[in-house]
Formats: C-alpha cells, sequence, structure tokens
C-alpha cells in the first residue's frame, strides 16, 4: 500500500512541476477543439498598429451606429432620431465604475445624507447607459491621450497622442491628423468651449483642439529637437490653430506652459506625484495676453480672467470670448482649495452663459472634466480622488438646472478607470474611508476598504521598523495612523505593489446618457463611437448625413423660426393697424 501511494505521490509531483514551466500555447474552455479542452492560441508577432488608422476606426463606428440603430427600428423607438441644439460631455477622469460606487457613498456620508450607500449622483438618474471600451491601439490599459482621441475624433489612437491616428510621426505633422467634435461643430456654426481642473493643455482638453504627436509636448521646452519647427506646442496651437483659437470658452489651469506664470502664487498644501511638476515656455511668449488681443480685434467682447471673483464678474450675456487660467499648474485638489480658485461648477456656470445665446445661436459644444480623480488615484490620495467625484457632480448638477433637456444632450463618462479597490466585508454605513473590517478582531490585520493594487501608499504603509517581533506581518498598523494623519487630504491608502505613480485600470468605463440621442448609449461598444453619437445627434461631422433626420431636423427648424417670425411680425403690426383704424373712423 504506501509503495502505491508512493508512486501517486510521485507521478503527482511530476504532473505539477510539468506545468511550472510557461505553456507553449493558451489554451480557452470550448465545447470544441482538440483533446475536448478547446481552440488554441498561438502567440503571434505585433499587429502594425498603422493597420488600425483612422480609416479602420471609422468603419468601426459607423458599424456601431448602424446596428445601434437597426435595433431601433425593429424595437419600433424612433427616440433615437432626436436631434440636439448643444452637447455638454462631462469627462470624470480616471473615474471608473469602483470610483463611481465609492464617490456615490463619500458623497452621502459627506453631505451626512444617511449611511451613504443609498445616495444618487446626479447622473445616476440619466435614463440611458452603456459601457465603453478603453484600450489604445497599443495598449491593453490606455492613457487619456489615446482615450480623449477616440471619445472625440472617433478614432483610437497610440497611448500618448493627441488628435492624431497610428500613423503618425515625429518629423510630418501632417501624418495622421484627426479632426475632432469642437472642428465639427465650428462648421456647422455652433458655439465651442472647454472646462477642466487640469492644465488646460493637458491630454483630455488638449484633445479636442491639438494634433500631436506626444501628450507631454505642452511647452516649446518639451518639443523634441527632431520635431521642432514641425510641430507647434499644444499651447501654441490653442492660441494660433482652429479650433482651439475659435473656442468661446476656455477655462482652468496651465498659466505656465501658456507663458504667463504666476510668481507670487501660494500653495498650502504640498502633494506630491509627477503630475505636480509643470514646463515652462522658452521663447517669452503670453500666449494668454496673444489670445486676448487676437480677440479683442474681432469687435467682440473678450475677457482673460485669473481668479475666481474676476470669473464671478463677467458678464456672460455680453461676453463671446472668455479665457480663465487660474494656477500655474493644475487647479488644487477641491478638498484643498486655495483662495481665488473657482470649482467646477463655478467654470461649468459661467461656460454655459457665455455659450448659450438662445434663437440667436445654432447651439453650442462643451467638454467639462474633473480631471483631477485621476491625479487623486495616481497618488493613492483617495480622499482627494474621491471628493472630485462630489466636484463633478455638482458640475453635473449646474448644467443639468442651467439646460433644456429637450435640446442639450449631456453625457457623463471616464476615459479610463484606475488600479483602486472597493473591497472587504465593511458594516452598512460604515466610513468609505475607513477601515472595513474593525467588526472582525480575529482578522490578522485591520485593512481599509478603499485599497489599491499598485501606488506610493505601498512605501507609506510598509511596517519597516514598526514590524512587531516574530510576525510575518510586513504592514504597519492602521492604528499607529492619527485621525489627524487618515483625513488629511495628502494621506495614502495602502497599495500592495511598489510604484511611484499608481497605473490606471484596463476595465470597461460606464457612459450615462440624457437629452435627445441619448437613447444611442447602450450596451457594450467601443470608445470612439462616443464621437458618432455626438456627431449624430448633434448633426455634425462625419455622420451628419447619414440618414434623413438631420435634413429633416433643420427643415422643420427653419419653419419653426419661419412661423415665430411671421408671428412676432402679426403681434408688432396689429397694435398699428389697430391705431390706424381707430384715427380713420375718428
Amino acid at each position: 500500500m504506501q509503495s502505491v501511494l508512493l508512486i501517486l505521490l510521485v507521478i503527482s509531483l511530476g504532473a505539477w512541476s510539468a506545468t511550472v514551466q510557461p505553456p507553449p500555447v493558451i489554451q480557452t474552455l470550448s465545447a470544441s477543439g482538440s483533446n475536448g479542452i478547446g481552440p488554441e492560441f498561438q502567440v503571434t508577432e505585433k499587429q502594425d498598429p498603422a493597420s488600425e488608422d483612422a480609416q479602420f476606426w471609422r468603419q468601426v463606428g459607423l458599424k456601431q451606429l448602424s446596428k445601434t440603430i437597426e435595433k431601433a427600428k425593429r424595437a419600433k423607438d424612433s427616440s433615437y432620431q432626436h436631434k440636439a441644439k448643444n452637447i455638454i460631455i462631462f469627462i470624470g477622469d480616471g473615474m471608473g465604475l469602483s470610483t463611481i460606487s465609492a464617490g456615490r457613498i463619500y458623497k452621502g456620508q459627506y453631505l451626512k445624507h444617511g449611511h451613504g450607500e443609498e445616495e444618487m449622483l446626479s447622473f445616476d438618474e440619466f435614463p440611458f447607459t452603456g459601457l465603453a471600451k478603453t484600450y489604445n491601439v497599443d495598449k491593453q490599459v490606455p492613457d487619456s491621450a489615446g482615450t480623449a482621441t477616440a471619445i472625440f475624433s472617433g478614432v483610437k489612437t497610440d497611448y500618448g497622442a493627441i488628435g492624431m491616428d497610428s500613423t503618425r510621426s515625429t518629423t510630418n505633422a501632417s501624418q495622421g491628423r484627426l479632426d475632432s467634435i469642437m472642428d465639427w461643430a465650428q462648421r456647422e456654426g455652433k458655439r465651442t468651449g472647454v472646462v477642466t481642473t487640469t492644465r488646460i493643455t493637458h491630454a483630455t482638453p488638449a484633445a479636442t483642439y491639438a494634433r500631436i504627436y506626444h501628450r507631454d509636448w505642452e511647452c516649446d521646452t518639451e518639443v523634441p529637437q527632431e520635431s521642432v519647427g514641425i510641430h507647434a506646442d499644444i499651447a501654441r496651437q490653442l492660441v494660433e490653430n482652429a479650433p482651439g483659437n475659435k473656442l468661446n470658452v476656455v477655462l482652468g489651469g496651465g498659466l505656465s506652459p501658456m507663458g504667463a506664470f504666476n510668481e507670487s502664487e501660494v500653495k498650502t498644501v504640498q502633494f506630491e506625484g509627477g503630475t505636480e511638476t509643470i514646463c515652462k515656455r522658452g521663447d517669452n511668449r503670453n500666449l494668454a495676453t496673444e489670445w486676448l488681443q487676437r480677440h479683442a480685434n474681432d469687435s467682440k467682447e473678450a475677457k482673460l480672467v485669473y481668479t475666481r471673483e474676476q470669473l464671478l464678474q463677467v458678464d456672460v450675456k455680453e461676453v463671446d470670448h472668455l479665457m480663465g487660467l487660474f494656477r500655474n499648474n493644475h487647479i488644487t485638489y477641491s478638498i484643498a482649495r486655495e483662495e481665488g480658485e473657482p470649482s467646477l461648477q463655478d467654470m461649468t456656470e459661467a461656460a454655459v452663459g457665455v455659450l448659450e445665446r438662445g434663437d440667436k445661436s445654432k447651439g453650442y459644444v462643451l467638454l467639462v472634466e474633473g480631471g483631477r480623480i485621476d491625479q487623486g488615484h495616481h497618488q493613492n490620495y483617495a480622499r482627494a480622488a474621491l471628493h472630485e467625484v462630489y466636484e463633478l457632480d455638482l458640475a453635473v448638477q449646474a448644467a443639468l438646472k442651467m439646460t433644456d433637456s429637450d435640446e442639450t444632450l449631456i453625457i457623463v463618462t471616464a476615459d479610463h478607470s484606475h488600479s483602486v479597490t472597493f473591497n472587504g466585508y465593511p458594516e452598512r454605513g460604515a466610513d468609505i474611508l475607513g477601515a472595513a473590517n474593525l467588526h472582525k478582531p480575529k482578522d490578522p490585520m485591520v485593512y481599509e476598504t478603499i485599497t489599491y493594487a499598485n501606488g506610493p501608499g505601498y512605501f507609506d504603509h510598509l511596517a519597516n521598523e514598526t514590524k512587531p517581533a516574530n510576525s510575518s506581518n510586513v504592514w504597519r498598523a492602521l492604528k499607529m495612523y492619527t485621525k489627524e494623519q487618515i483625513e488629511s487630504p495628502t494621506y495614502r491608502h495602502m497599495a500592495t505593489l511598489a510604484l511611484k505613480d499608481e497605473t490606471h485600470g484596463g476595465e470597461d468605463v460606464i457612459v450615462f446618457a440624457s437629452g435627445p440621442g441619448s437613447s444611442l448609449v447602450r450596451g457594450v461598444f467601443e470608445q470612439n463611437y462616443l464621437a458618432y453619437v455626438m456627431s449624430y445627434a448633434g448633426c455634425m461631422g462625419p455622420v451628419k448625413s447619414f440618414d434623413e433626420s438631420c435634413q429633416r431636423h433643420l427643415s422643420s427648424a427653419g419653419d419653426s423660426k419661419s412661423k415665430s417670425s411671421a408671428a412676432a411680425l402679426r403681434l408688432t403690426l396689429l397694435p398699428l393697424l389697430a391705431a390706424w383704424l381707430i384715427v380713420q373712423l375718428l
């Protein structure tokens, strides 16, 4: 019996050791395939990114639009044909589903609305949702440049690329250039604007107006020698080239790349991370004042503001072009807002005020980015990141109050997710930023509900010299942090892999939509499809003529305007006619 067991043990060990080495092929479970296991996928050479160029992704977008409309027709649902005069797209940078869920609870607990779990974000109420696949052409987990280009241009591209497809070149600025929703809108006579809590030259806002090989080229000093004289830096493109120089609203941070560095800027809280550094111009140009001079010559009123007080004093009904630059770098995290900085809600309200012109305009397209959700996560600043979700929620609420839901399409989404986790078994109503298992005293360690797969929080929570004797626990006990430390904006939640900068996450992001055209947002789709939703709903860009719905809409709008004009004329003439008759009778 012992010899049989020994033989079985040897066989088992042999079988186990044979699986230690990486298998030559990858197999998946399936009903068919050799050995009853499934199809084999051979490791292949990396696909040439140039094969997924603009033409490729435009076909993907058109196919998704056709499929969605066809499904609506079969269901006898014609709501997809409703057209939007105005479009506002909110990007919560890095606002993946875990962040939304945690942010919702944070909002409820911050406002003391009960336990927190039952709270709702303003966009939770939107009638249509979908899931967007976020990968870049060359990356499984994306960055903000490639994802923003997909959302605003309808073409997926490489990691780091702004407004250019995968055929981009460092020595040819024309190769791979793309148009964005701002180009499309301006061609239709719509007003346009960009609002962000990051630098105005940062990846997401830049993708609405710039075409450049790499997102880091925000200043002239960042453009590499081989591209100097070929690629103009992002800040220059904002002021010199369309659609940037035609934007009616530009609000955010970024005084430094614009050449308007504020030497006396105050920084009360010292946040860390690569995003806290910023380039300076080397050409001695002040692009902000150049922008003002260009628009001052247009005979329409233009304003350049630097503080919240100046922003609130702007007569939005009279100003045609508004630029606000409020920090050298990004606008400070809202949880530690500096004096003189506007909120995202302030900027959104000002932007809508400048863009909205009623019957005097053909509508507008506006980007509003809550950009510091992402940057908070990168440094494992969970409290700062979740407060930025609340900040975005307030901006969405403001837009909903200021706009007509029958003529304004509002989309809320993220560009990508993060490696943040919402985990453990915390009790109902537990502090979302607190410990997950205080109610389980037998657990080997107390851990937080919000933790990260990687990032600098690893170093902050490593036990080092505080490790108890004869303990296998390498983490510093949570009780060793004071309440003041944990509630600080710069407190980092624990990360289990040591990185100086936490990474993005690769899962799909949720898309919320409300207003005309919102029913096109449904199911799972490639992220670039969102540009086609805005194009079709807004009667602008590549699918304006996809079918006859835009033509019918524009014709009916013209008829309505004619009828309104005729009615107004009658109202004007009737009193005059009555007065004339009275005179004649007398």
